[in-house]
């Protein structure tokens, strides 16, 4: 749980000062509300280079400048904006109320101390940067708790509220737990969760026990907000803004703030222009005192409509839109040196990521600005304290006691030597002032040709090939990319290549030997690169592209630069070596991954069809073939299915593969000459789904059928009439026939029985049956050819089996009556059938 803190301040005093009521400005840094470094920023401290700067000014003018701490502390990478908006609302509440606890303190140093520091107590200015904007702001703005969460009508500002998972909306600021805006009480959180103080009032009554004012008389700041324009009230302090009209993160109007090192989006707020649109829609101008004594307003110029008080920063314009648009702060600078060393013990990129927002960072053009800021603000801030008011003094500004209050020159103006600045620093500071050099000096103002372009490890020369592309997500050409920048990479096969000459002494190195394997997709690229200079130093790229000064940091063997350069897409560059060695061509022979370089890829033709050998397929192209291929490239072989079996009833002699549909006769017969017929025999099978086919007498006591089957085993039965055969002895309850390739006749099975009829077996016997099994013993009678036909002139009533002799005379009244019984019948038929083809000769 948080406890108490210790907030301190770095005092500016004029040199050998001892006047005792110079008015106090309170100076409060950037920062994000998060200490410097894990607010992802080289900046965020009260000693900042452009808050030494600021403080230092206005102290050789006669203030005393205090530059102050304030708690820190809040989640800017919680997962919904809700939370991050909660988060932030309550640091920035902390801030005002530190901010105020500050004035408190003075006051009471003034009154109960022996005024240390020599300030007035009604003289008071607060200056806010960026974060510290914000909080000089709000401390501006806000008179009461319920101004902060209730709009002027008295109705809620639903962004300040929240549902903490109760169904209810409440404030995210609660005055018994946070404490009111001027930290005046105690307060602490709910005894459920601790009931720690989350705000100890202090500095609240002088020693006399009056209360001491929170209230001071002037607000200055560069890049700040208002959390709500309803804060804001006619009356409020004269207020200056410094504020970009482009800024990437805070905006100029009104819109939604974001976290610049992850750009997420975290409330809504009032930029400088609609905060003096405000000031300046009121009856009474809050900022009237600046334009009652005449002050001229230089920022007309950059179009702040009338409004004086807002200056609009135009850093690096060009026909009105900015060439560094990520530079919403071109008075910040810091040590790059200090900022790489803290980048390698953490393992993070501050110092490349700032520079590629704000490239031409350093103290020349941070010198140029806090110039600016002071003589803009100092004359506003003189006559809003009543510390100075017009008349004559020395109005020249090129002279180092310029004053903006002058209305007439009293011949005081005095200046610096030649060659000098108003402090007798030397102007000419030689060193190198290329900014991509790895030894580049901000604070050199002659280069002295000692520019190094080269520190580092990474592979250069000849033999070691680089990439250079531009990633192609949010673009036309984004289906280029294959995929590969989903997961941060790059499509090595969509660049340029060339190598990396010299050793960085004679000038910066430049891109040799530069192609474009992509067939001139990206011919401007190839011009680009072979003429943008490059530093190559402590692991990373500095360019100079057309002007603009862009860092390459490196991620995963690929280096990029931190924000896009040609609208969404970022230039990236890496070593061949980075990538894993394939075919990265989907269209190519051997394709692997479109993020793999496209070393190994093969286009074969061997047989120049324009076909690729790995991509031709030899297939049948006859569309009445079975195995027609539709992708077929060349002749292969064709399937013709049907029957090649010659002895199925469906031979199909034009079918050259056989595709199991061959059928063939199957004979069925049963011996019924055991049983009595009940009118017909019948078989019934899996071949017909057990239902009766009718059979045929063949004599004999035999009937048969023939049935069409195709390859396979079946199961089956004979049938009497309508009753199917119950078989006896060992034989399966159901027969089987296994159909093969050939047509098959079947042995005449004796009725409900395993085997064949028992019968004379005899073929010399009267009895003899062809179809009997075992022989039964009814072999009685011997065979005797002659003629049976007892009308016959020879006939002989011996004989058993007609050999055909019979002679008769005259018409015979039954001429197919063969063996003589009176009765054309089967026995006829055997005879004839067993006559049947022989020569009559």
């Amino acid at each position: 749980p948080p406890g108490p803190e210790d907030l301190l301040c770095d005092i500016y005093e004029p040199a050998g000062d001892t006047e005792t009521d110079r008015p106090l400005i309170l100076y409060f840094h950037t920062g994000n509300f998060l200490p410097q470094y894990v607010n992802g920023s080289a900046v965020g401290t009260r000693t900042d280079s452009c808050a030494v700067a600021l403080c230092t000014e206005f102290a050789k003018k006669g203030y005393v400048v205090a530059s102050c701490d304030y708690r820190l502390g809040w989640n800017a990478l919680a997962a919904t904006q809700d939370e991050r908006t909660l988060q932030l609302i309550q640091a920035a509440y902390r801030g005002v109320q530190d901010s105020r606890t500050a004035v408190r303190f003075f006051r009471k140093s003034v009154a109960d101390e022996s005024n240390p520091w020599g300030v007035s107590s009604d003289k008071i200015a607060m200056f806010g940067e960026g974060t510290g904007g914000y909080i000089t702001l709000a401390s501006a703005g806000i008179s009461s708790y319920n101004d902060i969460i209730l709009d002027d009508t008295g109705v809620p500002i639903s962004k300040f509220w929240y549902d903490p998972g109760t169904g209810t909306q409440i404030p995210m600021v609660i005055e018994s737990i946070h404490g009111d805006p001027n930290a005046t009480i105690d307060a602490f959180a709910p005894a459920e969760i601790g009931g720690f103080p989350l705000c100890l009032a202090n500095h609240v009554n002088y020693a006399s026990g009056d209360p001491i004012p929170s209230t001071f008389n002037f607000q200055m700041n560069l890049g700040g907000a208002m959390g709500d324009l309803n804060w804001m009230d006619e009356g409020d302090v004269p207020m200056v803004s410094f504020h970009g009209p482009h800024d990437q993160f805070a905006p100029y109007t009104t819109g939604v703030l974001v976290v610049p090192t992850t750009n997420e989006p975290v409330v809504e707020v009032s930029g400088a222009f609609d905060v003096h649109s405000e000031i300046n829609g009121y009856a009474t101008n809050n900022n009237a005192v600046f334009a009652e004594i005449g002050l001229p307003d230089p920022a007309v110029a950059f179009g702040n409509q009338g409004w004086d008080g807002l200056y609009p920063v135009l850093n690096n314009y060009v026909d009105g839109a900015p060439t560094e648009p990520f530079d919403g702060a071109p008075w910040q600078w810091w040590d790059v040196a200090t900022t790489e060393f803290v980048d390698n013990l953490n393992g993070t990129n501050i110092a490349a990521t700032q520079l590629t927002l704000n490239p031409t960072m350093g103290p020349a053009e941070a010198a140029y600005w806090i110039n600016e800021i002071t003589n803009y603000t100092a004359p506003r801030l003189a006559v809003s304290l009543e510390v100075a008011s017009l008349g004559p003094g020395c109005n020249d500004e090129a002279a180092c006691n310029y004053s903006a209050l002058a209305t007439t020159d009293d011949g005081s103006c005095d200046y610096a030597a030649e060659g000098f600045d108003c402090d007798g620093n030397s102007l000419i500071v030689p060193g190198c002032t290329d900014v991509i050099a790895c030894n580049y000096d901000g604070f050199a103002t002659e280069d002295d040709g000692s520019c190094d372009y080269m520190d580092t490890t990474l592979p250069t020369g000849a033999e070691n090939v680089w990439l250079v592309g531009l990633t192609l997500s949010g673009t036309e050409n984004e289906p280029l990319a294959g995929g590969c920048e989903l997961s941060g990479g790059v499509n090595p096969n969509v660049s340029v290549n060339g190598v990396f000459l010299g050793d960085g002494t004679g000038g910066p190195l430049v891109m040799s030997s530069v192609t474009d394997p992509t067939g001139g997709l990206l011919a401007s690229l190839v011009a680009i690169v072979s003429n943008t200079p490059v530093g190559i130093c402590g692991g990373q790229f500095t360019v100079n592209l057309s002007g603009t000064v862009l860092t390459l940091a490196e991620q995963n063997g690929v280096w990029r630069t931190i924000v896009p350069v040609l609208g969404p897409q970022y230039l990236w560059a890496a070593p061949l070596s980075s990538f894993t060695p394939g075919c990265g061509d989907p269209t190519a022979c051997g394709f692997t991954s479109p993020c793999d370089i496209s070393l190994l890829c093969d286009y074969s033709d061997t047989d120049g069809d324009d076909i690729l050998d790995c991509q031709e397929i030899v297939g049948c192209q006859d569309e009445n073939a079975d195995n027609y291929n539709a992708n077929a490239t060349d002749a292969g072989a064709c399937n013709y299915n049907g029957c090649t079996n010659a002895d199925a009833v469906n031979y199909d002699d034009g079918a050259n593969t056989d595709d199991g549909s061959c059928q063939f006769e199957i004979v069925f017969r049963v011996n019924a000459s055991n049983t009595m017929v009940d009118g017909a025999m019948g078989v019934s099978g899996s071949f017909n789904g057990f239902t009766v086919s009718s059979m045929m007498e063949m004599g004999y006591g035999v009937w048969e059928t023939t049935l069409i089957l195709g390859v396979g085993s079946y199961q089956f039965n004979y049938a009497n009439g309508a009753a199917t055969e119950t078989i006896s002895g060992t034989c399966d309850a159901q027969r089987m026939v296994a159909v093969a390739d050939s047509p098959m006749i079947l042995d005449a099975a004796c009725y409900g029985e395993c085997g064949p009829c028992a019968g004379c077996t005899d073929p010399f016997s009267a009895e003899y049956n062809p179809f009997a099994g075992e022989d039964d013993g009814s072999c009685a009678t011997a065979i005797v050819y002659g003629c049976t036909y007892s009308d016959a002139s020879n006939y002989n009533s011996a004989a058993t089996i007609d050999d055909g002799s019979c002679e008769v005379s005259g018409a015979n009244p039954c001429p197919t009556d063969l063996d003589g019984d009176g009765a054309t019948a089967v026995g006829d038929l055997l005879l004839l059938l067993g006559q049947f083809g022989q020569n009559c000769e």
